[in-house]
C-alpha cells in the first residue's frame, strides 16, 4: 500500500526483477493473463481493472521484437495498452542519442537517428479528397521502412490482453506536402511556421488521416496533442520571439463571426509584443510598473483575450472534429488527448480558458503531462528565469516561486526551493494534487489519465521509490487510469517495475475494501 516501508519496497523489486530474469524476456517466452477490463467506448475504460498505457516510439518495438517488448512491458509495469507513434510530425526523427536511451531491456540500444521513418501506417489517397495536403511518402532506403507495424502489432497484442493507440503530435509541416498552404500569419502579416486550427485545409487533412487509419487498420484507440502556446502566453511567457498569430483570413472570419473587431486585436497583440520585447533588453523599465502597464494593454485591447479564447477554440474545435470522425468509422474507440507540461502544470491562461469538463463532449480521456522530476529543473527555467525578464521582472525569484506554488495549489513545503530546481524533481504530492485538481474539472464527464514520466531526459535520476509513489498518488487523486512517459526507449527496468508494483498494492487494496 501507500504507506509501505523502503525496505518492504526494494524486495519486492529484487523479487521482481528475479522474476524477470527467469521468464527469459530477451527470447519473448513469458505469456501473459488476458487483459479483462472493459473495451466498450471511452466512458467506461478500465472499470475492472487500472489502465495501464505507455507511449513508445515505433521503430523500438521492432529492434526489440514486438513479442520480446510487449513481455517486458506487461510483466514489469503491467502495462495493457501501447501508444506507439503512427505520425512522428512533432520531430524530425524518432532517433535518440545513446545516452537517452535505456540498456537494460534485453538487446542493446542502437543509434537511429536519421535512419528511420516518421510514418508508421500506410495511406490512401482515395480519403483525402477535401484537402490537397497529403503525407509525404517514406524513402524506402530507411530501416524498417518495409514493415507495417500496425497490422504486425495486433495479434499479439490481442493474445496478451493488450490494447493498441496510435498516437500523434502535431507539429511542423516537414513531412506534409503543400503545408505552406496552411501556415499562421502573425501581427505584421508575414507567414509562420505552424499550420492554422482554423484552416479548412489542416482541418480536412487531420479528418482524413484518422478516417483513413480507423478504417484500414483495426485500433482501439487514438490519441493526438499539439504542444503550442497559445498567443499571450508565447508573448509573456515566451518560448521564442516570434511575433503572435494567427492573423489570417480564416481566423479574421471566425473572430468576425464571434463579433471581435480583429484589427484591435491585431494592434493590442502587436503592442503588447513590442512592449514585452523591449523588456526583455537591459534599458530602463516603465516608471508607474511593468506589470501595471501589461494590465493596462489587457484593459485597453480586450480583445487581446478574445481572440487568445478564439485561438485556443479553434484546436478544440479541429479535435471535436477528428473526435467525430472516428466515432464513425469506430464507434467503440477511445478518444482522448495529450496536454502537454505547460498547460497541466504552469500555463494559467490555458487553465482559465477552459476546464476539463467543457473538453468532455468530444473526450474520451485527457491524458495529463504530470511529470514530477523533471518539472522541477523545468520550472527554473522554462517558468520563472522567462518571467523574470517580462513581465514578474519586478519581484525576486523567491516570490515568483512562492506565488506559483500558491496559485496552482501545490504544498511549498514540500516542492524545492528556488536554489534546488535545477537538480531536484517534484514530490509524488504534486501528481497527486494535480490529478486531484484534473479529475474535479472534468465533473466526472470524462476519464483523466496521469501522464506519469520516468528517464525523461534532462530530469534528475528517478527512483523507483518515488516512482512507486507518483503512481500511487496519481490514482489515489481518482486518475481513471496512467500512461508511462515520455518514451519506453528511454526507461529503466527498475522504474517499470515500479510501476508495477503500485499498480498491483492499489487493486489488492481496492479488493480488500470490497
Amino acid at each position: 500500500m501507500a504507506d509501505r516501508t523502503r525496505r518492504q519496497f526494494t524486495k519486492d523489486v529484487s523479487a521482481m526483477l528475479a522474476a524477470v530474469a527467469v521468464a527469459d524476456l530477451t527470447m519473448g517466452a513469458t505469456e501473459l493473463p488476458l487483459f479483462t477490463g472493459n473495451l466498450m467506448p471511452g466512458k467506461d475504460i478500465g472499470a475492472r481493472k487500472t489502465f495501464v498505457g505507455i507511449q513508445m516510439s515505433p521503430h523500438t518495438m521492432l529492434d526489440e521484437g514486438i513479442e520480446q517488448c510487449l513481455d517486458l512491458i506487461g510483466t514489469t509495469a503491467q502495462v495493457n495498452a501501447v501508444f506507439p507513434y503512427s505520425h512522428a510530425f512533432h520531430t524530425s526523427t524518432l532517433g535518440k542519442p545513446l545516452r537517452d536511451l535505456a540498456s537494460d531491456h534485453g538487446r542493446l540500444p542502437r543509434d537511429l537517428r536519421n535512419k528511420i521513418p516518421a510514418v508508421w501506417v500506410k495511406h490512401h489517397d482515395e480519403f483525402f479528397r477535401n484537402t490537397s495536403l497529403r503525407v509525404k511518402p517514406t524513402a524506402p532506403t530507411l530501416e524498417f521502412a518495409d514493415r507495417d507495424l500496425f497490422r504486425e502489432i495486433r495479434e499479439p497484442a490481442n493474445k496478451r490482453g493488450m490494447m493498441v493507440f496510435v498516437r500523434i503530435l502535431e507539429s511542423s509541416g516537414m513531412f506534409i506536402e503543400n503545408f505552406n498552404k496552411t501556415l499562421t500569419v502573425d501581427v505584421y502579416g508575414n507567414a509562420g511556421r505552424q499550420a492554422c486550427w482554423s484552416n479548412i485545409e489542416y482541418i480536412n487533412f487531420w479528418n482524413a488521416l484518422v478516417d483513413d487509419m480507423f478504417h484500414s487498420y483495426d485500433l482501439d484507440g487514438f490519441q493526438w496533442g499539439a504542444e503550442r502556446m497559445g498567443p499571450l502566453m508565447n508573448i509573456i511567457l515566451p518560448w521564442n520571439n516570434n511575433p503572435p498569430a494567427c492573423f489570417c483570413e480564416h481566423c479574421i472570419r471566425r473572430g468576425n463571426s464571434a463579433n471581435i473587431d480583429s484589427g484591435r486585436a491585431r494592434e493590442g497583440y502587436r503592442l503588447l509584443y513590442e512592449y514585452v520585447q523591449k523588456l526583455m533588453t537591459d534599458g530602463p523599465k516603465p516608471s508607474e510598473g511593468v506589470f501595471t502597464l501589461f494590465l493596462r494593454f489587457l484593459i485597453r485591447y480586450p480583445e487581446i483575450l478574445s481572440w487568445e479564447y478564439l485561438y485556443r477554440q479553434s484546436r478544440e474545435n479541429l479535435q471535436r472534429e477528428m473526435y467525430m470522425t472516428i466515432k464513425k468509422v469506430r464507434p467503440e474507440s477511445i478518444v482522448g488527448w495529450h496536454v502537454d507540461h505547460q498547460p497541466s502544470s504552469w500555463d494559467m491562461v490555458y487553465r482559465a480558458e477552459m476546464s476539463y469538463e467543457d473538453m468532455a463532449p468530444y473526450s474520451d480521456y485527457i491524458k495529463l503531462i504530470l511529470y514530477h522530476e523533471v518539472l522541477g529543473p523545468r520550472i527554473r527555467s522554462w517558468y520563472l528565469d522567462r518571467f523574470k525578464k517580462t513581465i514578474l521582472s519586478e519581484i525576486s525569484l523567491e516570490q515568483s516561486l512562492a506565488l506559483y506554488y500558491d496559485l496552482f495549489g501545490y504544498d511549498k513545503n514540500v516542492e524545492p526551493g528556488v536554489d534546488q530546481l535545477a537538480g531536484k524533481g517534484f514530490s509524488p504530492d504534486y501528481v497527486f494534487r494535480e490529478t486531484k485538481r484534473s479529475v474535479a474539472s472534468a465533473a466526472g464527464k470524462t476519464k483523466i489519465f496521469a501522464g506519469i514520466g520516468i528517464d525523461v531526459p534532462g530530469s534528475p535520476p528517478d527512483d523507483p521509490a518515488r516512482v512507486y509513489q507518483a503512481t500511487i498518488k496519481a490514482l489515489e487523486g481518482g486518475a481513471g487510469g496512467i500512461v508511462i512517459s515520455r518514451e519506453y526507449e528511454e526507461m529503466h527496468v527498475p522504474n517499470l517495475n515500479a510501476i508495477g508494483i503500485a499498480v498491483r498494492d492499489w487493486e489488492e487494496g481496492k479488493n480488500e475494501k470490497g
